[in-house]
């Protein structure tokens, strides 16, 4: 039997930059690894972007001089950034890699946002093993979110990711439904 890997993402944002996001994670203790940010010009289509980072910070990873969010960060374009951190393990980068790569085929499919709109066509390689992602979404304050705005990362993004190694298919369940009060 094939082990089954389970991922539970917090995110954190909306940031409207890189700057913003540093000095946030200056005043975390979480380590965080992921990151997704939304980029709207005006009259035009968002682009999408998912990343990861593991032996940098989220923040100094964009901050590097060949980033794609550079492209996006001339006043032009309107940011939206969310970081992510893998909350129930102690994440190896082989489990930031499982994650972006559900992620980034999730975004990159259709129903999310096409491949058309995803600015990055990296990690490609699908997982070995099962995989779940579940993602949670978060003001900075620590307030869960509820309302996602049309075209946001956490309205794009499905809220569950369920990946069978055998077939090589991914799953996802974009908005959970409330079965009943316990």
């Amino acid at each position: 039997m094939k082990k089954t890997d389970t991922y539970l993402i917090k995110w954190y944002g909306p940031f409207s930059s890189t700057d913003e996001v540093i000095k946030y994670e200056e005043g975390n203790l979480e380590i965080f690894n992921l990151y997704a940010f939304q980029a709207k010009m005006k009259r035009e289509k968002s682009k999408y972007y998912c990343g990861m980072a593991y032996e940098q910070s989220v923040g100094r990873r964009m901050k590097n001089h060949n980033h794609h969010i550079h492209d996006f960060e001339d006043g032009k374009s309107k940011l939206h950034i969310w970081i992510g951190t893998i909350a129930n393990v102690k994440a190896k980068e082989s489990d930031v890699r499982i994650c972006e790569n559900l992620l980034t085929s999730a975004l990159a499919n259709k129903i999310c946002v096409g491949e058309k709109n995803l600015e990055n066509r990296t990690n490609k390689k699908p997982p070995v093993n099962n995989a779940y992602v579940i993602n949670e979404w978060w003001k900075t304050n620590g307030d869960e979110i509820m309302k996602r705005t049309i075209g946001s990362i956490p309205a794009v993004l499905p809220e569950v990711l369920e990946y069978y190694a055998e077939t090589k298919a991914l799953y996802g369940a974009m908005r959970l439904k409330p079965l009943c009060d316990l």
